[in-house]
């Protein structure tokens, strides 16, 4: 995520655990995840399938709305039809609601958190989402999710999702939907023309916006911290093709709010013409390979002495402890990595003191373990291993261990080099 700042510091748990949880996640998990896809039945002596049977069915919306409700996607987005979170557990909802001054606090504590969760107010809306995009690519990105809105600071994390899930969830979230316009309304006198979208793209300036990655135009500048959702929001177009129904693109690229009430892009000054050769470009555009950023050069642990509070200072309580702390620290929530949530088990990891990372983690059946020990299939210890694998997933390769923080972009070289340190020096306090 090239141009993203590193997660910054905020005393509050429940605000930053921004799309997703923190928490080791190994191969007992993924079991866990298959295993709860396949007991998803109606219970013995109801007269309904068994649990083989329903195992062998067809994934259905209702199951996926059990399964968007298990994972709390209404922490990070709205649109769905749930009850909403309570809430300490409102995530996106209390950073809208610290920048615009209506979350209960100190006035020096607001003034300090306000700068650093102003880019962690966004996420999409899945009202309607079905729409627009397709159920098929939806099923396929919750399993391997890309970074598709480059101005967004967090992104869809990796979550605790069997494939049989992920298509019900898909399911649910495209079931229930207008069908969205075949045209873009208004008068065209020519067929669609992508030569001529090309050149409307930069006249009607879609690139201040929309990266479009592999054709060739430049990437819009960085989004700034005090600007709208409609910049945070756009996404990277190189995905539009695969994502997007064909019939709702031109009519979108005219007026978005006729295909999707809540939409985040805005009416646009082009003609029913100019929106058919648009999309034409968008969606045919001939496209190179993109390269997939290689994690960073690691590099060589510190040779002067590395304390437990320096950790601490640089990297625990600025990022881990929100998703991985002690409950009265966050209203009653220890956060998704400590007492569970977004789907995934409580896992009682405690980075908010010295004590509690001496306690580590438990695993599928709840027997302790050090953070210290080998991640499995890695050799470096759970700790440093979940760092180092967020940064491979930004190049796309994922490892048994889940990359942490989850839903935020990697830490630096400079800070996984403490980190690094101090474990190899015993981790001192």
């Amino acid at each position: 995520m090239s141009g993203r700042r590193a997660a910054s510091p905020l005393l509050l748990l429940a605000t930053l655990a921004v799309a997703g949880a923190c928490g080791v996640a190994s191969e007992p998990d993924l079991a866990a995840s298959a295993e709860r896809a396949a007991t998803t039945a109606t219970p013995p002596g109801s007269g309904g399938p068994s649990s083989a049977e329903a195992a062998a069915a067809e994934p259905t919306a209702a199951e996926g709305r059990a399964l968007v409700a298990a994972h709390e996607c209404h922490r990070c987005h709205e649109g769905l039809d749930l009850s909403p979170p309570p809430p300490a557990m409102r995530c996106v909802g209390c950073h809208v609601d610290i920048v615009e001054g209506r979350f209960e606090a100190p006035s020096a504590s607001l003034a300090r958190w306000k700068p650093r969760v102003a880019p962690l107010r966004f996420a999409p809306s899945l009202a309607s989402i079905g729409a627009t995009v397709k159920t098929s690519w939806i099923a396929t990105w919750l399993l391997t999710p890309t970074d598709l809105r480059p101005g967004l600071h967090p992104q869809m994390p990796r979550m605790n999702l069997a494939p049989r899930e992920a298509q019900a969830i898909a399911l649910y979230l495209t079931s229930s939907h207008e069908v969205a316009p075949t045209s873009p309304g208004g008068v065209a006198t020519r067929p669609a023309d992508a030569d001529r979208g090309r050149r409307h793209f930069d006249e009607k300036g879609c690139g201040r916006c929309h990266a479009f990655s592999g054709s060739g135009k430049a990437a819009p500048a960085p989004v700034r911290a005090d600007e709208g959702r409609d910049r945070a929001l756009a996404p990277d177009l190189r995905f539009a093709r695969a994502r997007l129904r064909p019939e709702s693109v031109a009519a979108w690229i005219r007026d978005p709010a006729s295909v999707r009430a809540d939409a985040a892009m805005p009416k646009q000054a082009v003609t029913a013409q100019e929106a058919l050769d648009l999309a034409a470009f968008v969606m045919s555009a001939p496209l190179m390979e993109t390269a997939r950023a290689a994690p960073p050069a690691r590099l060589p642990r510190l040779d002067r002495p590395v304390t437990y509070d320096e950790v601490a200072a640089r990297v625990l309580h600025r990022t881990c402890w929100h998703c991985h702390s002690q409950p009265d620290l966050a209203r009653g929530d220890g956060g998704p990595g400590n007492t569970g949530g977004f789907g995934f088990a409580a896992r009682r990891i405690d980075l908010s003191s010295y004590e509690g990372i001496a306690a580590g983690t438990v695993d599928a059946k709840g027997e302790p373990v050090s953070l210290f020990s080998p991640a499995p299939g890695r050799e470096e210890p759970l700790l440093l291993a979940a760092l180092l694998a967020r940064q491979e997933e930004e190049g796309g390769r994922t490892s048994r261990v889940r990359g942490m923080p989850l839903g935020l972009p990697p830490l630096s070289p400079e800070d996984i080099q403490l980190v690094e340190s101090w474990i190899a020096q015993g981790a001192p306090r």
